[in-house]
């Protein structure tokens, strides 16, 4: 049997791609974890949320295309919000069919605190902490960002024609 390698070993071996896919993982999950702990959200609730403290009052079908879910699945997310005391929800009196999201005082105050933790800009590791290294990684994920979001999967695959699940070019809020 060969010498055991450490954990740290194999992410230093392991290809970018991969490294960027697990971070997203863990800090995903770790932000989840936060929301739920300090502010008794979803990270699809906190979408929601800020999404009305930046654009105002917004329909339920205005929602649901602003956070890229189906009318469907934004009425649970709704639900538990609204249970919760985040917004409230308006029938248009000229439309009954339409429903008008807004935020509650409660709601708008966990946005803010949530936004104003967004824009802390705290350092998350010892790398980020040097500004030189920082705008380097800046940079890296803009990139990749702005590179990946443009739906063509032939970045990863040359032999391959493009496919997207987003066919209007949008992007997510």
């Amino acid at each position: 049997m060969g010498p055991l390698v450490t954990f740290p070993e194999v992410l230093r071996q392991a290809p970018l791609g991969r490294l960027i896919s697990i971070a997203g993982h863990i800090v995903e999950q770790h932000w989840g974890r936060y929301l739920a702990e300090h502010h008794g959200l979803t990270s699809a609730g906190m979408r929601v949320l800020l999404v009305l403290v930046r654009a105002g009052d917004s329909t339920h079908r205005e929602m649901a295309e602003r956070c890229f879910v189906r009318p469907a699945t934004l009425t649970g997310i709704v639900d538990t919000l609204e249970r919760d005391g985040f917004v409230t929800r308006k029938r248009d009196p000229n439309d009954r069919r339409s429903v008008q999201l807004t935020l509650t005082d409660k709601g708008r105050e966990h946005a803010l605190a949530i936004i104003d933790l967004i824009h802390s800009d705290r350092p998350l590791t010892s790398v980020d902490a040097d500004p030189a290294k920082k705008e380097v990684v800046r940079q890296f994920l803009t990139e990749l960002i702005t590179t990946m979001s443009d739906g063509d999967i032939r970045r990863l695959n040359p032999d391959r024609e493009p496919v997207t699940d987003n066919p209007t070019g949008s992007r997510p809020c």
